[in-house]
């Protein structure tokens, strides 16, 4: 039966890429009238380029074996997230540390202000991070408390600003793909 349930599954998933859909599953969904693009789902996500295979997957394993799977694979990728930023201590870190403080430095001045950092971070995506966020962000990395962030400063608080928010933007277009529905 688990070999059947992964079969439709796959079928499922093959369906929503290549346009093929299976008998049973075209009698099933010619029943429903097709969503927008991006309609909000609610508390449960946006529908995006993944939901028909999400919604696919969660008709056939059920909504409670879904979210075991979601879970599985986020706490995954949230592993991969961190090891990639792990990588700050290696040679190849350092030197893309050091790259991103020089595209941060808009100046050039050998240090980063609070719209220095605010710039670079939306730059990067964090979309998401509030005025307050930042300033938070820059306040514990300013230790010497001189309103600027030099290169050593930046070196020692950017893995976990990014292990933090490059989560948070998994999460984020995750949601717009659509994974999260």
């Amino acid at each position: 039966m688990l070999t059947n349930m992964k079969l439709m599954v796959l079928a499922a998933l093959f369906s929503t890429v290549s346009g093929f859909v299976p008998a049973p599953m075209l009698a099933a969904s010619s029943t429903r009238s097709r969503a927008p693009a991006r309609v909000s789902m609610g508390a449960h996500g946006k529908f995006g380029l993944f939901s028909p295979a999400v919604l696919a997957t969660k008709a056939v394993i059920g909504e409670t074996e879904l979210n075991k799977l979601r879970a599985k694979v986020i706490a995954e990728h949230t592993k991969v997230i961190s090891k990639f930023v792990d990588t700050h201590e290696s040679k190849f870190g350092q030197i893309a540390l050091k790259k991103l403080f020089e595209a941060a430095d808009a100046d050039g001045n050998g240090t980063l202000d609070k719209e220095e950092v605010r710039a670079a971070l939306l730059a990067l995506g964090f979309n998401h991070l509030k005025d307050s966020q930042i300033e938070g962000i820059v306040s514990r990395a300013d230790v010497d408390e001189n309103e600027v962030i030099d290169f050593e400063e930046f070196v020692k608080a950017t893995p976990a600003t990014l292990r933090t928010n490059l989560v948070k933007l998994a999460k984020q277009n995750g949601d717009d793909l659509g994974f999260l529905i």
